[in-house]
């Protein structure tokens, strides 16, 4: 019994983080602050200092495992320098300004401006700014003297020495084991959904239960494979969308396809398991091509400066300070974070509310824990201490993938922090609650304002997104000039396809939480649809690698009729569908490829015989997503249903 109960537990765990790899960031973030905190704290006391030069190295050995993510020791080494050395600049600067009060506030402005600006540039300009702002405030609130803030710099020094020794040798980074188990995770679940095909002659609602599991493992490991920082990521996620659609097409086909479809789920997860291999090493580039590679990085990290957000972070941080200063000289900062976590890595109206809802809600709850804790616990200190690294691990675990219980357990660290240094709770917890409200408050109003992409404009735009990269890939893998070979461009506009996908993903996720929000239904009926044109429009470009033309040594008969139909209906049907969401696009688009049917001269007069099926299974997949996209509201129904019984059960 227990041994099913930790297997089924164990299991859950798989699927909620695959790979394991946010339970590892969390025990790596925990043990680096113990041992930073001991030595640091020890070190305060044996020589009769204040406690409070210890905080700059725990607060930095918090922060920054979440952002060592290189899988080579050397660009471990080298982001964790960059991260430490942004650490003390920062709190230097602050404690230089911090005898200046509207410096310090037009500085901690400053960092908070370019900490938005640059959120788009990898994990290591991330972290830079999320330390930077962190460590420039406790300048701010410390207001050390010049020796003070020497000795906190020279004390934090254990902070980055506790880390490498965490994350080199106690908790290792093992990328390659950690993605085959997250990997295995996945192919465990579909290989489920197979057995339960095998055994249920109809396809009853636990098979359809395996496949929801299935989806739900796909989807965390994709969400997961920005922390394993894999060079194989864009191959991957062409996996797992063929896994999944594969899986759905055996459980809820029709009776006469189970025999393909039980191979095709096969071949699926063989392709995701090869995927996941380790590859050989790459051979060493030429000076020539790691210059030219330099240049295109800047050239890139140019175009992901978010000019915008960082403009309207800034406004609300701008307010927010205004009003946080009114409630609180010292503690300002906690409206002023609030309003750069609420905009950090938001998109749309309902991206913020979303944020800054699950702010106030972790807040509100561990505020209130926090106050219970810290007078339960005010005699015990190894249970506080207990408790602080309980809530250490949590932070870590859910702050980068569930924002409303990581802020819960950041609220109730702090307010133990602060218990133990002898702070009274109760106006304590107040204030925090009332700056935090200040912050989301400011955010949701600046947002509105400021925000001019609502949420079903941001979503809609991100179909368009998806539509145009689908009609690129058909475009590509239907030309017919042999000069000019698509299959390398078909490979590539598949990759930004994919990514297009991942986007529109990723911005349905405020709107389909907890169905809080009433929007588009259509839109998430059609979404099923998408992921169907995305499969066959994956398995077009593989077939487009090789020859196109038929000849008779093909043993195919060529089907220039039936394949350009198809071909000229789907490039039409995909313009119809773009106009509805993006004009402009749709007229440069059009006049790329002719795509009435009358007029297919540049469309493949011949394919092989696989290429003229992949065709018609990707038209009516395209059919059945536009006849969804244009009648939106004909599950308008099915939604009042589904409120129904929601209220019954």
């Amino acid at each position: 019994m227990i041994a099913v109960a930790f297997s089924r537990v164990a299991g859950r765990l798989l699927v909620a983080d695959p790979g394991l790899v946010r339970l590892h960031t969390a025990l790596r973030v925990t043990l680096a602050c113990l041992l930073s905190g001991i030595a640091s704290v020890a070190w305060t006391a044996g020589h009769h200092l204040p406690i409070t030069l210890a905080a700059l190295g725990v607060l930095f050995s918090m922060i920054a495992p979440l952002f060592v993510r290189d899988a080579r020791r050397t660009a471990w080494f080298v982001t964790l320098f960059y991260l430490y050395l942004c650490a003390c600049a920062n709190f230097a600067v602050a404690a230089m300004l911090s005898r200046y009060p509207l410096a310090g506030d037009a500085g901690f402005l400053l960092v908070m401006f370019i900490g938005m600006l640059c959120q788009a540039c990898g994990p290591r300009a991330l972290g830079c700014a999320m330390i930077g702002v962190v460590t420039f405030y406790l300048g701010l609130y410390l207001h050390p003297t010049a020796v003070e803030a020497a000795q906190a710099i020279a004390l934090s020094m254990l902070g980055p020495v506790a880390i490498a020794l965490v994350g080199r040798v106690l908790v290792p980074v093992r990328a390659a084991r950690t993605l085959r188990l997250a990997v295995h995770t996945v192919t465990l679940r579909a290989e489920r959904v197979l057995a339960a095909t095998r055994q249920a002659r109809t396809h009853d609602v636990a098979t359809a239960a395996r496949v929801s599991e299935l989806n739900e493992a796909a989807l965390a490991l994709e969400e997961q494979l920005a922390l394993l920082n894999s060079p194989d990521t864009a191959a991957l996620r062409e996996c797992l969308v063929e896994l999944e659609v594969a899986a759905g097409q055996l459980t809820f086909g029709s009776a006469s396809v189970e025999v393909t479809g039980t191979e095709a789920l096969r071949r699926a997860i063989e392709r995701l398991k090869q995927a996941a291999k380790p590859q050989s090493a790459s051979p060493t580039l030429p000076a020539a091509h790691i210059t030219k590679s330099a240049a295109a990085w800047l050239a890139d990290i140019r175009t992901r400066l978010a000019w915008l957000p960082a403009a309207r972070a800034t406004t609300a941080a701008l307010l927010a300070m205004v009003i946080g200063h009114s409630l609180s000289p010292e503690r300002w900062f906690w409206a002023v974070i609030t309003t750069y976590v609420v905009f950090l890595g938001t998109r749309s109206r309902a991206d913020t509310v979303y944020r800054g809802a699950q702010r106030l809600a972790g807040t509100l709850a561990g505020a209130l824990a926090s106050m219970v804790l810290a007078t339960t616990l005010h005699d015990a200190p190894l249970l506080m201490i207990a408790a602080m690294l309980v809530c250490v691990f949590g932070w870590a675990y859910y702050i980068l993938n569930a924002y409303a219980p990581g802020v819960f357990f950041i609220t109730v660290l702090v307010g133990l922090v602060y218990g133990q240094l002898g702070f009274a709770m109760g106006p304590l917890v107040q204030l925090r609650i009332e700056e935090v409200l200040v912050g989301c408050v400011v955010s949701f109003a600046v947002a509105i304002l400021m925000m001019p992409l609502a949420a079903t404009r941001h979503v809609e735009a991100r179909i368009a997104a998806v539509l145009a990269a689908l009609r690129q890939v058909v475009r590509l893998t239907t030309e017919t000039d042999a000069r000019h070979p698509s299959g390398a461009a078909a490979g590539t506009s598949m990759r930004a396809l994919d990514r297009s996908w991942h986007d529109l993903r990723i911005a349905l996720r405020p709107l389909q939480t907890q169905r809080v929000f009433v929007w588009n239904p259509g839109v998430e009926l059609a979404t099923g649809s998408l992921l169907s044109c995305l499969h066959w429009a994956r398995v077009l470009s593989r077939q487009n690698g090789g020859d196109t033309a038929v000849t008779p040594a093909d043993g195919h008969a060529a089907l220039p009729d039936t394949a350009s139909a198809h071909a000229a209906s789907i490039l039409a049907r995909l313009d119809t569908m773009i106009a509805r969401y993006d004009e402009a696009a749709a007229s440069s688009m059009t006049r790329q490829l002719p795509t009435s049917a009358a007029d297919t001269s540049k469309v493949t007069a011949s394919y092989r015989r696989d290429q003229a099926q992949t065709l018609a299974q990707l038209d009516g997949a395209v059919a059945q997503l536009a006849e969804r996209l244009a009648h939106p509201n004909a599950s308008m129904q099915k939604r009042l249903n589904w409120a129904l019984r929601t209220r019954s059960a």
